[in-house]
């Protein structure tokens, strides 16, 4: 809104302008840029913001007008600016501009294309001399009005000689319709050829001169010279003064020849019996007046720089001049024309020369019939080719182009050509005019073609029936106005006299009928058509039968029959290559439909070929704007997709819409395909909200030209469903998916999408009634239906695993293994196979889980974790080796295992981990070496990362600890006794009692190898540390130590070990504090079962002896004593039968008693 604002703003008011009969510009901000009305090719612009009040710029002004009817004037450098970079397409623009504006304005326009010269006027030369070595176009400067006019005259008369549109038929493409390339747009050239012999064949009235005056009155009105010349035209022309009035300076030359160069065929029809009159004027002058065979004609030219390159570049290629063009038997006074370079950069000096060849094109020499009598000159008509045959740059100042008269064109065009020329034999006339325009896709031009013959028909004339056909054809094929396309076609059918119009107008009747969705009535009206036609025509080896094939082809193709489809075409591809040219547009059509169907059937590689063939032809034998390329870029794009290159897909579908919307209006069904097309294309590279925007586009469209119970709208509705899907927009999806169910409730593929939504609603229950709808209406004998039966058996088990549901789970992904690759891609069956093993090794069925975990591996798919899928193989083939003993399993896990190490790279946790179990599959192969030698693998692996390892390590160094304490490496055993107690201590919780328990479990074994090797101290600082961690266990739930058997016995253990160590140490004293901690535990064991309480009393009998003697050791035989009678109290209540034993207790007492006595 802003920026419209703006430019409203900066508008010059009206009366800015100067208000005198000069016509200012017609330029205004508007979206539609360059809407003034000049048909010349020469525009004079003149900026001046001064101009206004200046009675000499004025007066300058006006004498300008004289020179060129189309000159602009501004007061504003914005605005004129504006201007420039407008769409101004094919005018040459001579720019004058004052002194003062000039150094402003030329910086921004110097290097556009559309300026020719610029020339500055203004009072002080000297002061813009400099702008000259700057800007290479500026033509001088001037401060007088004189010698600026002679100047721009002599430049403009130069440049109109020069501006001829001439064709090239090469392989490089231009951008000026002045040099067009006729290798690539052969069919447009023919085509343009075929406009102009009809115009000099139909019937001339009194009409066609009223028109061309009247459209030139419009263009001149403002010019005082051109109007009496036009009035002197209106009055005195005769077809034999064509040449004359042709050869003048005046409105005839500059506007026939821009409209032959833009091919404006609205302005080539306004002159098309001037060009009837000067074309048989020349014929008649070349039968009476015949000429010398070996004689040279010249003409002198310049030429753009890039257009005498690319003749240079085509040397034995072929010129077309598509206009009446002048030479003359005086190379000097060609060389006049020519220059002598002083115009370079911009423009080269030219001179054509050419041997006269009289029978092979028209030309004449019209000295006599001239408006110049004196100039010896000769004119051809349009459409004379000359081959060039050499290129010469003479002395460094004029470039000699040799041209042979030839007929020996592109041999392909050539053929085309007589074919289309066959084909329009006949009466020549609007009607026919128009049929051409369809023919190339100029549809409003058509239409506009056909209201003029409507006005000239008489209401019962002949044609009646085929204009009105043909207005059906427009607005069925070109506008997308079904509703105006039928009633022309009704309107046809009642005026259709002979069975061939009757069957003609019944095939258009079914292609519209095709496209509103009617097939059957479609199929009935092209099957009359054929009726008709095979009574007409018996033999079925015609043009007209081999289109109604395709018509049909096209309609079970809408029906999605397929197969029956691409029948009907290959019966219409094999009539056609018998009766049409290689390169006619109906053979790349049907091999366009062709490959479409071979994309559909997925046969990728046959329709690919089909496309390249059908896009060759079209290349060659359309314009490039053709909508009929447009639609092989779409379906190009559409094989794209299929092999999942969406990138590629959406280019060419852009590709497509742009040259639809050149020829289309922009609500036509087309259009609203393309929108639909690229919108998709988005979605496939997941940006849904670029997606959304094209849908709902196409979406809008179709609503306002589509039936609303139409499928394509029901596509619509589906295809925003997914897209609103891809921005977790749930309910909008729902909601489209249900739009498109009422007009097509049997879309299974929507109640998919409607199960997946459901799904990440968390409505599972919701998700497997929708997904198990769309299997009961899924056709298994379509393929297309097979791939999504096993992608919804894949959304169902997905569900079934999160709900729990696994044998439920399991069927469905057994479903989805089964799928051949050909109905699912690989990356669904990996992933089903992984969940379905993963499922087997749940319910331990370890031998089904290898097998679809081998399948699993066999897709390669990105979507599954390899080494993971690995790993859980060999962990199963593990399993079956515990559970059968078998060491060939232990050998195939040992295998896998490796070859994890060899392909996969791992870091150190991985690696760690694998090396750890390949280290336990020696240990169950009894290879402990091995075993050994992995296990520190894993452990010097795993150490890099300890805090993310520490579970993992303190497994593995416990048993690399055992491993070599079994073989008596005790310095090993307890170097990594002594890194697992480090690991433990790690992670450490002082809420959490088992782990306490581990640690003093952990002293006492390294405790134990300490005191294997001797070293008593470290062995004692071990089992003390153990005797901490108990006690600290004991105080966070004193009720669980104080009651549990293995946690008491456990404790009475570390209590005796110590105790045990202390009597190495002769530390008495500790011994007898350990011994007492031991009888203090063995106290509450009592209170447990008789198996228990036995052992607790012969334990306390021991402890007790034991405290005997560490009294004895210490003289305190007085607490000897009492020690040696608590053992043989519990050694009686043990009530044991072992006399030996009892004997041992009762002299201990005696012993103690009598030392006792002794001291005493």
């Amino acid at each position: 809104m802003s920026s419209e604002l703006s430019m409203t703003e900066k508008m010059l008011p009206a009366s800015s302008f100067t208000s005198t009969s000069i016509r200012p510009s017609y330029y205004i901000r508007e979206p539609n840029f360059g809407k003034y009305d000049n048909i010349e090719d020469i525009a004079v612009v003149w900026l001046d913001s001064h101009s206004n009040v200046s009675l000499d710029c004025f007066d300058m002004k006006i004498r300008l007008r004289y020179l060129i009817n189309h000159l602009l004037t501004f007061h504003s450098i914005s605005t004129c600016l504006e201007y420039m970079n407008s769409d101004i397409e094919y005018e040459k623009v001579f720019f004058i501009v004052s002194g003062s504006d000039s150094e402003i304005i030329l910086p921004e326009i110097h290097l556009s294309p559309k300026i020719h010269f610029n020339y500055i006027f203004c009072n002080d030369k000297e002061k813009y001399e400099n702008l000259s070595q700057t800007y290479s176009k500026i033509r001088g400067i001037f401060n007088d009005k004189d010698s600026l006019l002679k100047k721009l005259i002599s430049d403009i008369t130069s440049c109109l000689s020069n501006l001829l549109p001439i064709s090239i038929l090469s392989q490089a493409s231009v951008t000026q319709k002045s040099l067009r390339d006729l290798s690539n747009e052969s069919a447009r050239f023919m085509w343009f050829q075929m406009l102009i012999e009809i115009l000099i064949k139909m019937e001339h009235t009194d009409e066609a001169k009223s028109d061309l005056i009247e459209i030139c009155r419009k263009q001149y009105k403002n010019d005082l010279v051109q109007s009496k010349r036009i009035d002197e035209f209106e009055k005195t022309y005769t077809a034999d003064k064509a040449a004359s009035w042709y050869t003048r300076d005046s409105f005839v030359y500059r506007l026939l020849n821009k409209a032959l160069r833009t091919e404006n065929i609205d302005i080539i029809y306004k002159f098309r019996s001037f060009i009837a009159d000067l074309h048989q004027q020349l014929s008649v002058l070349q039968s009476t007046e015949p000429i010398s065979t070996d004689e040279f004609l010249y003409r002198g030219q310049k030429l753009p720089i890039e257009e005498l390159q690319y003749l240079q570049k085509n040397i034995n290629g072929y010129l077309s001049m598509n206009t009446f063009v002048s030479f003359s038997r005086s190379s000097q006074a060609a060389l006049l024309f020519a220059g002598k370079g002083e115009d370079r950069p911009q423009l080269e000096s030219v001179l054509f020369q050419t041997e006269v060849n009289d029978g092979l094109a028209i030309f004449a020499n019209i000295e006599n019939v001239s408006y110049y009598k004196d100039e010896g000159e000769f004119l051809f008509t349009i459409g004379s080719v000359f081959r060039i045959a050499d290129i010469e740059h003479i002395g460094n100042i004029i470039w000699v182009i040799t041209l042979v008269i030839d007929t020996n064109a592109n041999e392909d065009v050539e053929k085309l050509s007589k074919y289309l020329k066959k084909y329009y034999t006949g009466e020549c006339s609007l009607l026919k005019i128009a049929e051409i325009l369809f023919q190339i896709g100029e549809y409003d031009r058509a239409e506009h073609y056909c209201k003029l013959c409507n006005e000239q028909l008489h209401v019962d004339h002949q044609d009646r029936c085929r204009l009105n056909l043909l207005f059906g054809d427009i607005f069925r094929a070109g506008k997308g106005d079904f509703q105006a396309a039928e009633q022309f076609y009704v309107s046809a059918l009642k005026l259709a006299q002979d069975s061939s119009l009757r069957a003609s107008v019944l095939a258009g009747l079914g292609r519209l009928e095709d496209e509103t969705g009617k097939y059957e009535a479609a199929l009935t009206h092209l099957t009359e058509s054929f009726d008709l036609n095979l009574k007409e025509h018996p033999n079925t080896t015609n043009e007209i039968v081999a289109k109604i094939y395709a018509d049909i082809a096209l309609v079970y193709r809408h029906k999605l029959d397929f197969t029956k489809s691409l029948e009907y075409y290959n019966q219409s591809l094999e009539i056609n290559l018998q009766l049409l040219p290689d390169l006619h547009p109906s053979l790349a059509n049907l091999y366009n439909n062709i490959a479409y169907l071979n994309t559909v059937l997925g046969k990728y590689d046959e329709a690919m070929k089909s496309y390249e063939i059908s896009l060759k032809i079209q290349l060659k034998s359309l314009p490039k704007t053709h909508p009929d390329i447009a639609t092989v870029y779409n379906n190009m794009a559409i094989l794209h997709e299929c092999n999942h290159d969406s990138q590629l897909a959406m280019e060419m579908f852009c590709k497509s819409l742009e040259l639809f919307s050149a020829v289309l209006p922009s609500d036509h069904p087309t259009i609203a395909t393309l929108y639909h097309n690229i919108g998709t294309s988005f979605h496939e590279i997941k940006n849904y909200p670029k997606a959304i925007t094209h849908l709902e586009k196409a979406l809008d469209l179709r609503k306002k030209i589509l039936p609303l119970t139409h499928l394509h709208i029901a596509e619509s509705y589906e295809s925003l469903a997914y897209s609103y899907y891809g921005v977790y927009d749930y309910q909008k999806t729902l909601d489209f998916c249900n739009m498109a169910l009422e007009i097509d409730p049997t879309r299974a593929a929507l109640h998919e999408c409607i199960g997946e939504t459901r799904s990440k609603q968390h409505d599972y229950d919701g998700a497997l009634v929708a997904f198990r709808k769309a299997i009961d209406l899924c056709n298994p004998l379509m393929m297309k239906d097979n791939r999504l039966l096993a992608r919804i058996h894949f959304s169902m088990a997905q569900v079934l695993l999160t709900q729990e549901k696994l044998d439920e789970a399991l069927e469905c992904y057994k479903t989805v293994s089964l799928v051949p690759l050909s109905y699912a891609d690989q990356d669904t069956l990996a992933v089903a196979n992984m969940h379905l093993a993963d499922i087997y090794t749940y319910k331990k069925q370890f031998r089904l889980a290898i097998e679809s975990y081998k399948k699993c591996l066999d897709y390669n798919s990105e979507c599954v974790p390899q080494v993971e899928m690995y790993n859980n193989l060999a962990a199963n083939y593990f399993e079956v080796g515990q559970e059968e003993a078998d060491e060939e399993y232990y050998r195939k896990a040992l295998e896998i295992r490796k070859k994890i190490l060899n392909v996969f790279p791992l870091d150190d946790q991985d690696l760690g981990i694998t090396y750890s179990i390949i280290g336990t599959i020696y240990y169950k192969l009894n290879e402990y070496d091995l075993c050994l030698e992995h296990k520190e693998k894993a452990r010097d692996h795993l150490l890099k990362n300890v805090s993310m390892n520490n579970d993992i390590l303190t497994n593995i160094c416990e048993s690399i600890a055992s491993f070599y304490e079994l073989r008596g490496e005790m310095e090993k055993a307890i170097e990594n006794g002594e890194l697992l107690l480090k690991l433990q201590m790690d992670k450490f919780d002082s809420e959490n009692p088992k782990n306490l328990d581990i640690l003093a479990n952990l002293c006492n074994n390294l405790g134990s190898l300490y005191h294997q090797v001797q070293n008593i101290e470290k062995a004692i600082e071990c089992v003390e540390q153990a005797v901490t961690f108990e006690r600290i266990a004991k105080i966070s739930n004193p009720e669980l130590y104080d009651n549990n058997f293995e946690i008491l016995q456990s404790q009475v253990i570390t209590c005796g070990n110590l105790a045990a160590l202390y009597e190495e140490a002769e530390a008495t004293e500790k011994q007898i504090i350990m011994l007492n901690r031991c009888l203090e535990i063995y106290s509450k064991l009592v209170l447990h079962s008789q198996q228990k309480t036995d052992l607790a009393l012969a334990s306390m009998a021991e402890i007790f002896k034991m405290l005997g003697g560490c009294y004895s050791k210490l003289d305190d035989h007085h607490m000897a004593f009492k020690s040696y009678q608590q053992a043989l109290y519990f050694f009686i209540q043990l009530g044991s039968n072992n006399e030996t034993m009892s004997n041992e207790y009762k002299e201990n007492l005696e012993n103690a008693k009598m030392k006792m006595n002794n001291k005493s």
